[in-house]
This record gives C-alpha cells, sequence and structure tokens, in this order.
C-alpha cells in the first residue's frame, strides 16, 4: 500500500519539485536546518532516518490531526524526506530541528516568533524556514525580533520566509537585508502583486518560485499536495542547505548569504510581474555554477541524481 502511495507520489510532484530533487546533491549532517511552522509529525513513514529532531519550547499541537500538524510536516517533509520514501525531499541528508510557531487555529505574534528564531540558533541552525500563517501585527517597539535577526546577521545565518498575503511582513523589512530571503509562490503573484512588494525593492529581497502542487507528507501517514508560498519557501530552504553541503565538502566554510546573494543574481527578471523567478534546475545552475564546485559531474546520493 505504501509502495502504491509513493509511486502515486512520484508520477504527481510538480515538475520544480521533481526538477531539483537531488539536483544538488542530497545535503550534509553538518548543515543544520530549522523548519518554523507548525509541529512536525515524525511518526510518518517519509521522516524514517531522517535527522529531524524537536526542539522543546515551541508551540504545542492541540491535537495530533490539526492543520498545523498537517501543514508543519508537510513542509518538513519537503526538505527532510528520505529518498526512496513516500515522499523525498529536497535535503535529506541534513540535519533537521522542528521549531513550532504555530498551534491549532492561533496565530504567531512577532515575539512567538522571534523566540523561535533565537531557540533554532541556539541549536545550531544555519537555515530558518519559516512558512505563512497568522501572523499578528507587532508594534515598532517590539525589539525583540530586530534582536533575532540582529543575530542572524552576526552569525551569517539565513532566514528563508514565505511572503504573500500570508507571510510575515515583519521579514520582509528592508532592514534586515542579507539575513532574509523572501519566496513567493510565482502562482501566486498576479493575484497578490500590488499588495505583498512594493516594486521599488522587489528586485533585491524576494524572489518567486513555482508553488504549485508540491508533494508532502498529510496525516495519518498520508500523501498529499500543497500549493503556495510555505511550500516554495521549504524547497528554497531545502536548496540553500544542500548548496552549503557542497560548499563544505569542497573545503570551504559554509556561507549562507553567499548562497543567498548567488540565487538572486541568478533569478531572472520577469517583465511580465516586474518579479526576479526562478523557474526551473537551469536557472539554480547559473547561482551554482559561479561557486565552481569541484564535484559537478559526480553521482549525488543513492544514485537518484538526473
Amino acid at each position: 500500500m505504501m509502495q502504491g502511495a509513493a509511486a502515486s507520489a512520484f508520477q504527481a510532484r510538480s515538475a520544480f519539485q521533481q526538477d531539483i530533487l537531488f539536483a544538488f546533491g542530497g545535503g550534509d549532517p553538518r548543515v543544520t536546518i530549522a523548519v518554523l511552522d507548525g509541529p512536525v509529525d515524525r511518526t510518518h513513514e517519509c521522516f524514517r532516518g531522517a535527522r529531524l529532531v524537536p526542539v522543546e519550547g515551541g508551540a504545542r499541537a492541540r491535537s495530533p490531526d490539526s492543520r498545523a500538524v498537517a501543514r508543519g510536516s508537510h513542509s518538513a517533509s519537503v526538505i527532510f524526506g528520505q529518498p526512496c520514501s513516500s515522499v523525498e525531499g529536497i535535503a535529506p541528508l541534513c540535519r533537521g530541528l522542528s521549531v513550532p510557531i504555530f498551534a491549532g487555529e492561533d496565530g504567531c505574534a512577532s515575539q512567538g516568533l522571534a523566540r523561535a528564531i533565537i531557540l533554532a540558533l541556539g541549536h545550531g541552525a544555519q537555515v530558518i524556514h519559516v512558512g505563512a500563517g497568522r501572523f499578528e501585527p507587532s508594534d515598532d517597539s517590539d525589539l525583540l525580533l530586530t534582536r533575532a535577526i540582529a543575530m542572524c546577521r552576526r552569525r551569517n545565518v539565513l532566514i528563508v520566509a514565505a511572503a504573500g498575503r500570508d507571510g510575515c511582513c515583519d521579514l520582509e523589512q528592508a532592514e534586515w537585508g542579507a539575513s532574509v530571503l523572501a519566496v513567493r509562490a510565482l502562482e501566486d503573484i498576479g493575484l497578490r502583486q500590488s499588495a505583498v512588494v512594493p516594486e521599488n525593492d522587489a528586485d533585491r529581497r524576494v524572489v518567486a518560485v513555482p508553488g504549485a502542487n508540491i508533494v508532502g507528507a498529510a496525516l495519518e501517514g498520508g500523501v498529499g499536495h500543497r500549493s503556495g508560498a510555505t511550500g516554495a519557501a521549504a524547497l528554497l530552504a531545502g536548496v540553500v542547505g544542500v548548496l552549503l553541503a557542497r560548499q563544505i565538502r569542497d573545503g570551504r566554510s559554509a556561507d549562507p548569504r553567499a548562497i543567498r546573494e548567488a540565487l538572486l543574481r541568478a533569478a531572472a527578471d520577469d517583465a511580465a510581474t516586474g518579479s526576479r523567478v526562478l523557474r526551473s534546475r537551469d536557472d539554480l545552475a547559473r547561482g551554482v555554477d559561479g561557486f565552481g564546485f569541484h564535484d559537478r559531474n559526480r553521482r549525488f546520493p543513492f544514485d537518484l541524481s538526473a
């Protein structure tokens, strides 16, 4: 039965998700990616063997079958799902942290987000994925999030955040600079562009990638599709993780800030939407080529690369 579910998932995976799967390797345990979303059901078959651990202090799910758990499990599986399982992730070899910020239908205040970021930093995160949800607006006097972002800047940690109507507006502020890469779903641009991304800074801080029909873990061990900025950001967080792994394996220091800049440079200006877009594996490869990795032609983990 699981084999049938897995086969179905492989057939229905989005073209972009399929295109980048194992394209740049499977990651490395020396790279840590934190998922700030709903709680994760780590009993799902796709996480068997994954280096994914929960961090105490995050939001607690009120029910194991809540919408928050469904969303968090989907996001985590897009990154950490193991090869040959029902959901194959972009960075299955990376170490993962689950730091829930959503529970039930509750939103997330800026203080809660800041504390989750600080928790992730304390556990060694180099990449922090922040999913979309109901974020409660903060006032200008709230300094905790400013402190958390400043810590990311000092430690060269990259936040890859879902942007758009349900994204955290606080993370899209220009002053965060190189600490944040905001990600939108390409399919949402036409509906939300005017309300989300000012034309004067869209070219530097926000990138759009295909976010439709992303396959991931569902409740009760199932496999399902989700569309939107959260899945798009999870895909890109996984890509950042595997590129950091390639830096390390190439004898270099992991540099999330450099990866961010490379991805932004590789993104093509889309005249129709006024956005910077990464549509395919080839677009991502333009950014990768700038690093001159020595292992470009090697077979990647599990011999599943194209």
